[in-house]
């Protein structure tokens, strides 16, 4: 182990960041001192086993606290590790903006830019991730406080939040993606693509052509915005390290890793370097994912690794997947919803969309919500059709009006209930590829006789158009001015503090 003093280091102070309305946190430790600082983390003190306490300890958590109130855990102690490990940090909305200095009614609109101006990174020459440097003999992947995410079913503990590096080596551009890697042994990790058409398995297969191992960097507690620019649903040859610094405002500082040839965060907490032998495979999972079911064994690629770098005293980052809700939710919907909603409106030309979100609970990309301008027309039919062919999975989409806080679950069922004609406002588009994996799909795959694990599948959507065509009653609330009275006198009633859902004050704007 080769420890690097304070001089040969680019320092302890913060990165470098261009002004915005608030400050983007351009590496992990900072934005959980932000956290802490607003309520929105808690400390576990006492030792925690990482193979079955840890992941039983953070759903209890996620499954009886309402999104609203959702926080951080950080687990200080972990039994047989020094280093400590952090979950649910994007719990909701709000925690995802705030990490990029914005609001969360403004991360389309983030997400938009950062797509049209990417930044290209800066190669700086030394790094906070590089100040303990491990190599050869003293690589140890056992020594990571790697969680079982599903004890009991998973096949061993996982990195399930690691942002892994490669390169097209024709012609040098980066990938960052976000794939589960199980850990095997001190040395050897798997490597999962969900599909032949990820970009590090298009990478793989490029250098299987060659006859030559594909390097690799897993960067473990990446800055925020470096893990948001992994879960982007782009086009190929698009650099997400350059996507990154766009959405935090200023370019992402990169330093060349110890032992492979690619470019990694500087101010990342640790990370992996290593190679991938295309010939080489091993049986990796089963591993509880994001749609809620346990996903079979399989063979799948695997790193060889050759060097680990960290900080001192490094905090390990994982999702929690499995059931939804889970913390890794909200960086992939918005991973999917920013590049989505570029597309549709700086592409395609698709006036009228105001705001997107994924519904809570709807198993990734399942349900999607589109808010659309009451003062423009939106040809529903064919937004929803450029959203098929986008492909992220979806199987409802509801259109609803500017009144309609997409977020909020009662709202939703709301305008479904009073809004919505069955026979008049549904309609479908048949076959539509999914890489999603469910109990849906995978029954129409045994009836086309598809064999299992080959996606894309085949499956369909249900449109439905949510909103207002006629003159609507008033809705019954009392009136603004009166709300907002009672609300600032509300210390008064000696009442529980108010936390003000988005939906209460969206209505009273809207029909004061």
């Amino acid at each position: 182990m080769v420890v690097l003093g304070a001089s040969e280091l680019m320092g302890t102070a913060t990165p470098a960041v261009h002004s915005r309305a608030s400050r983007p946190f351009l590496e992990l430790r900072a934005f959980l001192d932000h956290l802490e600082a607003s309520g929105r983390l808690h400390r576990v003190c006492k030792p925690v086993d990482k193979d079955w306490e840890l992941a039983c300890i953070a759903r209890w958590a996620l499954e009886c606290t309402a999104e609203v109130d959702a926080y951080a855990i950080l687990f200080e102690k972990i039994r047989n590790h020094t280093q400590s490990v952090v979950v649910n940090l994007y719990p909701n909305a709000e925690s995802y903006a705030a990490a990029l200095g914005t609001t969360s009614d403004a991360l389309l609109q983030c997400w938009s830019t950062a797509m049209q101006c990417p930044l290209k990174p800066v190669l700086v020459g030394s790094a906070p991730a590089q100040q303990v440097l491990h190599k050869d003999s003293d690589v140890n992947l056992l020594a990571l406080p790697a969680p079982v995410w599903t004890p009991g079913l998973d096949a061993g503990p996982y990195l399930s939040a690691a942002s892994v590096i490669t390169k097209d080596p024709e012609t040098g551009v980066q990938n960052v993606g976000i794939y589960r890697m199980q850990i095997h042994d001190a040395t050897h990790a798997g490597l999962a693509f969900a599909s032949k058409s990820q970009h590090g398995a298009i990478h793989l297969e490029k250098y299987a052509k060659l006859g030559e191992p594909m390097p690799i960097a897993a960067i473990v507690g990446a800055p925020p915005a470096v893990t948001f620019a992994s879960a982007a649903k782009v086009v190929y040859g698009f650099d997400e390290l350059g996507i990154a610094g766009a959405l935090s405002g200023t370019p992402l500082e990169v330093v060349r890793a110890s032992t492979v040839d690619l470019l990694v965060p500087a101010w990342a907490e640790l990370v992996i370097e290593g190679y991938v032998r295309p010939e080489a495979s091993r049986t990796e999972g089963p591993f509880g994912e994001v749609l809620g079911y346990l996903s079979d064994a399989a063979p799948a690629a695997v790193v060889e690794v050759t060097a680990i770098t960290h900080r001192c005293q490094p905090v390990h980052c994982g999702f929690v997947q499995q059931l939804p809700p889970s913390d890794g939710h909200l960086v992939m919907e918005l991973g999917a919803l920013g590049p989505l909603w570029f597309y549709l409106t700086r592409k395609f030309g698709l006036q009228g969309i105001r705001n997107m979100a994924i519904a809570r609970g709807s198993a990734a990309f399942s349900v999607l919500i589109v808010q659309i301008d009451d003062r423009q027309t939106v040809d529903i039919c064919r937004a929803a059709q450029a959203i098929a062919r986008f492909g992220l999975g979806q199987k409802f989409i509801y259109f609803v009006d500017q009144d309609v806080d997409i977020r909020d679950t009662e709202t939703i069922n709301w305008v479904l209930s009073t809004r919505v004609d069955p026979q008049r406002d549904i309609h479908f588009i048949d076959n539509v590829r999914t890489f999603q994996s469910d109990p849906s799909t995978m029954a129409r795959a045994a009836e086309q006789e598809k064999e299992p694990g080959t996606p894309p599948y085949d499956s369909s959507i249900a449109v439905v158009n949510a909103t207002l065509r006629c003159a609507a009653p008033k809705v019954c609330l009392p009136e603004a001015a009166l709300m907002k009275r009672t609300r600032s006198e509300w210390e008064q009633t000696g009442l529980p503090a108010l936390n003000t859902r988005k939906r209460l004050e969206r209505l009273l704007d809207i029909y004061r």
